[in-house]
């Protein structure tokens, strides 16, 4: 009976230890002198052809393990660059994508509203990388409260500080606003666009319970309006932050911010004049100590400013401290029992009532105590008669005492205002550098007709020959608009508040556009922090230092890459171009098995192994 082997008993066999390795087994039988093989035993119920059972192959399962590496080394490398290109392909696709913020403009005089529209910028050589632009222009019709100003802007009058206890008149002042800001975004975009109302000088003189009665009845407003809105966007601003998101708004508009310069005359400092108050901000050498510094860091550049507001210096508020001063220098009684005021700033022929806030006592900072509430249009002062009595060297030396901090404030005293900036506090810095003049400066050339590169000269010819013209004249000579009355005092308020009060060289100082407001500034930090929230760094390092050219080709270098680690683990083909059935045996193998072992199923081989075992038959 002849031992016969299956494939299952193939595992048992090991290399038969009789066959030479040095010489070609095919070549021995073909000669006719066959070796002599030693005896087949049996390892239990199976035959085996060696004496013992070879353990398992240790180079088997290295090449296991090897394999197994190389496979989590190739899947590693492709999972980093979908990472990388999904990264890459998301910021560059968003280009085409645009989100919108729409923010409320609380002052003194009005409200109003700002929409911008924003997204990543592409551009090459750019390192800032917000797009942002304004949205919508001033009516060509004008109805009701809505006005429209020398600003490309929607408002509402009255400012909300004159709201106060009046519901109706909070919905009618910001309504009109939403509406108008709906009409400029995509409906489709409305439930995702955040809306932001900020208030001012205006509110933050009113006492708490007033400021906080307005903000909570202008968040009941917003919140049923179509627009995303949260109550931590409901607030009062501090004097700081809005001069901060101002001088953020300037050097935006002048492609200032980002740059690479430790020098700080790179940037522009801003000076924004509102109806209440002053905001001045500027960058300094080195980091500010005290409550007026403030850093800004975009990319690798670090901006170090002081920045500080400068409470009862808007134009609204100056006026008013100058007829204060007249109540207590040069009033009397007229026969209603009205103060009677001739002021010098006023044309012949000017006689209106009017409200004097800064009739009251002052606060520590120079801005009136204001405790009464106030509703509709009127405000809480002492009632006075104003009378036209123009004299234009009173009225400018008015004007200087309306900017001398030791007027209006018991902590300043004496100040000189030939001798140092006398608008300004111990504790503020002065001003240097080059210079913005924005919002109610720009109202004023406006007013008068001069281009930004006229000069505080042109300014003052042009309040005095406005001046000097009787009131009716005066009156039509410009087109309908608030606080005409005031502008004789306005040209030499600003030049004094410039000279004087800042110590502002004039040609320190340029007058910048009615486009740049505070507002932009707070765009600017919020679409600043969404980027944040979507990696900025990540944008910044895949937009600007790889391109599509060089993910291509990462793409290649890591396929190439992960085969030559199948191939080198494996020592073989990929198993995928592999036959579908198990080879038994390898071309030019000399005998040998894809297991390593020597082959009992090679033709020549049987044939030896009959014939060794019909030998032992016959024994």
């Amino acid at each position: 009976m002849r031992l016969s082997s299956s494939l299952q008993d193939l595992p048992t066999f090991s290399r038969i230890e009789t066959l030479e390795r040095g010489s070609s087994i095919g070549g021995d039988l073909s000669s006719g002198r066959a070796k002599p093989v030693r005896t087949l035993q049996r390892e239990g119920p199976v035959a085996s052809f060696s004496k013992e059972r070879t353990p398992p192959s240790s180079p088997t399962n290295q090449k296991k393990w090897m394999r197994t590496v190389g496979w989590a080394v190739g899947l590693i490398l492709l999972l980093c660059f979908i990472y990388a290109s999904l990264r890459y392909f998301h910021v560059f696709l968003s280009e085409g994508s645009s989100e919108y913020y729409v923010i409320l403009d609380c002052g003194s005089t009005g409200t109003r509203v700002y929409v911008y529209e924003w997204s990543i910028n592409h551009n090459d050589g750019n390192s800032f990388p917000i797009a942002l632009k304004p949205l919508g222009n001033a009516p060509k019709k004008k109805s009701g409260k809505l006005v429209g100003r020398a600003y490309q802007r929607m408002e509402t009058e009255p400012g909300l500080s004159k709201l106060v206890h009046n519901e109706a008149g909070m919905k009618k002042a910001i309504e009109p606003l939403l509406q108008m800001a709906e009409r400029q975004i995509p409906r489709r975009a409305h439930k995702h666009t955040p809306v932001f109302l900020y208030a001012t000088a205006g509110v933050r003189k009113l006492p708490t319970a007033d400021s906080e009665w307005l903000m909570d009845k202008a968040w009941d407003v917003l919140k049923n309006s179509s627009f995303s809105c949260s109550r931590d966007r409901v607030k009062i601003i501090t004097g700081m932050e809005e001069a901060y998101y101002g001088w953020v708004a300037l050097n935006h508009h002048l492609n200032m911010l980002g740059t690479s310069s430790s020098a700080s005359e790179m940037t522009y400092g801003s000076l924004d004049l509102g109806g209440s108050s002053l905001q001045v901000t500027f960058e300094t050498d080195k980091v500010v100590q005290g409550d007026t510094g403030v850093g800004l860091t975009i990319g690798s550049v670090n901006h170090q400013l002081s920045a500080y507001s400068l409470s009862g210096y808007g134009l609204n508020d100056a006026f008013d401290k100058s007829v204060a001063h007249l109540v207590k220098m040069l009033g009397g009684t007229a026969g209603n029992g009205k103060v009677q005021v001739k002021h010098p700033c006023l044309q012949t022929g000017y006689r209106e009532d009017y409200v004097c806030s800064y009739c009251q006592p002052l606060k520590q900072d120079g801005s009136p105590s204001v405790s009464a509430k106030t509703t509709g249009k009127e405000k809480q002062g002492t009632a006075v008669e104003l009378i036209g009595a123009p004299q234009w060297k009173e009225c400018s030396d008015l004007a200087k005492v309306t900017v001398n901090l030791s007027e209006w404030s018991n902590s300043s005293s004496g100040l000189d205002c030939n001798q140092q900036p006398c608008a300004l506090a111990s504790t503020f810095p002065q001003p240097h550098g080059q210079f913005y003049a924005m919002s109610g400066f720009y109202v004023v050339f406006k007013f008068f007709n001069l281009t930004p590169d006229a000069t505080l000269v042109d300014v003052l010819k042009r309040g005095q020959d406005f001046c000097e013209k009787p009131w009716d004249v005066a009156r039509s000579s410009v087109p309908p608009q608030p606080f005409i009355e005031q502008y004789c005092f306005r040209a030499p308020y600003i030049t004094s508040l410039l000279r004087e009060g800042l110590q502002i060289k004039d040609n320190q100082v340029i007058i910048g556009s009615g486009s740049i407001t505070w507002t932009l500034g707070v765009a600017l930090l919020e679409a600043g922090q969404a980027l944040s929230r979507m990696d900025i760094q990540g944008y910044i390092l895949l937009h600007r230092e790889i391109n599509p050219n060089i993910l291509i080709v990462l793409f290649l270098i890591s396929i190439v890459l992960v085969i030559c680690a199948i191939l080198c683990v494996s020592n073989s083909i990929p198993r995928s171009f592999r036959k579908s059935y198990l080879p038994l045996f390898r071309p030019n193998s000399g005998g040998s098995s894809a297991l390593g072992m020597g082959s009992p199923f090679r033709f020549h081989l049987w044939r030896h192994i009959n014939s060794v075992m019909g030998e032992q038959r016959h024994h």
